[in-house]
């Protein structure tokens, strides 16, 4: 258990001394950047969707 705890204590120490963080500006652009890319992900997979359902559709209504 004490090299649990130890290993915690050395990772919270490289994240404060060893790490180099974003700026928050930095991090608010790239927020933005990931949320509209998600965004036009989800739409473009929305419309292949209705691609292929309005398909399928009409492929079904045939028999």
């Amino acid at each position: 258990m004490s090299n649990f705890v130890q290993y915690i204590k050395d990772s919270f120490e490289e994240l404060n001394t060893n790490m180099t963080w974003a700026s928050r500006e930095e991090a608010q652009k790239s927020t933005v950047v990931v949320a509209v890319f998600t965004i036009v992900f989800a739409l473009a997979v929305a419309g292949i969707d209705k691609v292929f359902q309005t398909g399928l559709d009409n492929f079904f209504k045939m028999f």
